[in-house]
């Protein structure tokens, strides 16, 4: 059985996942268009993507090695996209095999609090909280952590910056104590 606090609270939605690997050995990006699911345009960007049918995201590959996989909704999804892309590099002779140690570095998830909320006042009484409307429509508020939470006058939200559920659920809880009542 899964630890509570390892599960999303039902409440939050997960927008995107962040995550890196290394495969510590040169990559030619330059070659990339040669092969199916991967592709490059180094006149814009200095690296290539590798992205097939089935994969949800899309993982960014450097010259260097260095893997990102962004736009999956799950950290166990955006991990597996990172192996997948390994393989594919491996398959076309681009990459050696080798263990890739995925690391989560953001993960964004949406909320709906179901009530409206008095922006200005919450700037006033909450620690940490930033709102310039002239900047932006919504109260910046660094919770915890790496964490950042952004709640807009109709109770809805996005916490960026974690790195765990554990860290979005116990986001979520601070928000919802520090704004009620």
């Amino acid at each position: 059985m899964q630890r509570l606090e390892s599960t999303l609270v039902p409440e939050v939605k997960i927008q995107n996942t962040v995550t890196t690997a290394d495969l510590k050995q040169v990559i030619d990006i330059a070659s990339f268009n040669k092969y199916e699911h991967l592709s490059s345009n180094l006149e814009l960007y200095r690296c290539g993507y590798v992205k097939d049918d089935k994969m949800v995201g899309r993982v960014t590959v450097f010259a260097n090695g260095k893997l990102i996989s962004v736009g999956t909704k799950s950290t166990e999804q955006s991990k597996k996209e990172l192996r997948k892309a390994s393989r594919i590099l491996q398959k076309y002779q681009l990459s050696k095999p080798v263990k890739i140690i995925p690391q989560v570095r953001n993960i964004v998830s949406r909320f709906d609090l179901k009530r409206k909320l008095d922006i200005e006042k919450l700037a006033r009484s909450l620690p940490k909280s930033l709102y310039e409307p002239e900047m932006f429509p919504g109260l910046i508020y660094r919770i915890q952590h790496s964490c950042v939470g952004l709640l807009f006058a109709s109770g809805k939200g996005v916490i960026a910056g974690a790195k765990s559920i554990e860290e979005i659920n116990s986001s979520l809880f601070e928000i919802e104590k520090r704004t009620s009542g």
